[in-house]
């Protein structure tokens, strides 16, 4: 077979790097120059034939692009084919996904209260109110066709039992949608969780550290919080003292805090609620704490409230709190010394079945921020009256405990079912509940029994009405009304 320059350049190159490793100097100067004369003759002699086969494969090579160009254009009609079955199918997927026809499914609703310990009267007719509510939802097919199981658990009043009750829902169920909680002080201790653990709180206990302290986000309102109800009833009676002071008072409004030690019992006494005051010209000249017990005996605070010279009383408590207070007032003479406020909780039915004296009620005031059952005229108060009459409920459960359950259990509902149409029932978490409840905006809850809205950053209502006792009935003395604003600035939560 005969050489081509090729394979003797190959030659030389070898023998000349032995030649380097083993050769003399004047060996290698000799090899490295008959390498390079080698590699320049190498070069002109294969030219002519690199040219020859480039002009000798062109015709093959287009050849073969003009045989392959149909292989590779049916390859990409079956991508683009591909492609278009793959986003086909998504949108099937997409048409597929569960938001009604629910039957079989269940949806557990998780709450827990006081129902052996100080609070079980109070927090009794809301355990019904919340099973009447329930049933009535269930009956009417459910949610989208699940039934909603509800999960209950007697806390006697106790925070560490709150707590306990929430590690073993969380424990027995990993995707929990929604909870609900009566006290303030639940809801602060179990602020932080909800946030980490992505689950919806609907409180009834209306704490500003709940709902919008620095590890809060999760946490959501039936009324305004506390504080914002303290200085709407302080707007209310500044720009009405002429007609609501009581006989005697002159034009300084001077407030006594009178209330229970604990995280209810002072939710309305803030930095921010006693700025508020100042501004309006009004004096808390008192703080005065109370047995959180229907036999509080409650003379020795009233009596310090007058020597500091108040004129009002406010408490941040409900049932045998303000009754307790009125009691002391009818038993010391001076009820008729003071312009007595508090808090919505307070202006219940429950505070009659404290009194020594229905008439002690009568001129009470304070924000009321939905219906009651006077409001004859509502579908969603008729709606409940409907279910209160059909369970058989008895006249002391009349209240608005009862009521605002349905409320707050219609409300859950609604927040469900746009969750379920924003991301389907077998994807649906705590974290989807939460989104839709912001979603919602401002609405009307069970027919405007209730008011909320959630957008903007805002996990409490900020409308209200203000009533007053008035012949045992609570009448309204200012329409809907956009309360202050006071959620705390330190420590106010984005999330």
């Amino acid at each position: 077979m005969k050489k081509t320059p090729i394979f003797t350049l190959l030659f030389l190159l070898l023998a000349t790097m032995f030649l380097v490793a083993c050769g003399s100097p004047a060996e290698v100067q000799e090899a490295v120059e008959d390498a390079a004369n080698a590699v320049e003759e190498a070069v002109e002699e294969i030219a002519p034939t690199v040219e020859a086969a480039a002009e000798e494969i062109a015709p093959t090579v287009e050849a073969a692009v003009e045989e392959v160009a149909p292989t590779v254009e049916a390859a990409a009609t079956d991508v683009a084919e591909a492609v278009e079955e793959a986003t086909g199918d998504d949108e099937a997927t997409d048409e597929e996904m569960r938001t009604d026809n629910l039957e079989g499914e269940t949806i557990t609703f998780y709450h827990f209260g006081d129902l052996s310990g100080p609070l079980a009267g109070i927090t009794g007719p809301l355990i019904n109110g919340f099973n009447d509510a329930v049933a009535a939802v269930n009956a009417n097919g459910g949610i989208r066709g699940a039934q909603i199981e509800l999960e209950f658990t007697d806390t006697q009043s106790s925070v560490d039992e709150a707590v306990a009750a929430y590690d073993r829902y969380t424990s027995e169920d990993d995707n929990v949608l929604v909870m609900f909680t009566y006290g303030s002080g639940d809801g602060e201790a179990l602020a932080s969780r909800f946030v980490e653990d992505q689950i919806p709180n609907l409180a009834a206990g209306l704490s500003s550290v709940a709902f919008y302290g620095p590890e809060s986000g999760y946490t959501f309102g039936y009324a305004p919080i506390y504080p914002d109800q303290f200085a709407l009833f302080m707007d209310y009676i500044s720009a009405n003292w002429d007609d609501v002071k009581p006989e005697g008072a002159g034009d300084d409004i001077k407030v006594a805090y009178i209330s229970w030690p604990t995280a209810y019992g002072q939710g309305a006494y803030t930095d921010e609620a006693l700025a508020y005051a100042e501004s309006l010209g009004i004096e808390i000249v008192a703080n005065e704490l109370i047995e959180p017990a229907p036999t509080a005996d409650t003379t020795t605070a009233i009596l310090n409230a007058q020597a500091a010279g108040a004129n009002v009383i406010y408490t941040n408590s409900l049932a045998f709190g303000p009754a307790s207070i009125l009691n002391g007032l009818g038993a010391l003479g001076l009820r008729d010394s003071f312009l007595f406020g508090a808090n919505n909780w307070a202006m219940d039915i429950s505070i009659y079945a404290f009194v020594s004296d229905p008439a002690l009620v009568e001129g009470m005031i304070s924000p009321f921020p939905y219906l009651f059952w006077t409001d004859a005229d509502n579908p969603g108060i008729q709606f409940a009256e409907e279910q209160f009459a059909a369970n058989e409920r008895q006249p002391a459960e009349h209240g608005v405990g009862y009521l605002l359950t349905f409320a707050g259990v219609d409300l859950a509902v609604r927040a469900i079912e746009l969750a379920i149409d924003n991301v389907g029932f077998d994807n649906l978490t705590g974290a989807d509940v939460h989104a839709a409840l912001i979603e919602l905006g401002a609405i009307d809850v069970l027919d405007g029994v209730m008011r909320v809205d959630f957008s903007n950053n805002s996990r409490s209502p900020h409308e209200a009405q203000i009533r007053q006792v008035q012949g045992g009935a609570f009448v309204q003395l200012q329409d809907w009304t956009s309360t202050p604003d006071l959620r705390p600035e330190e420590n106010f939560s984005n999330n």
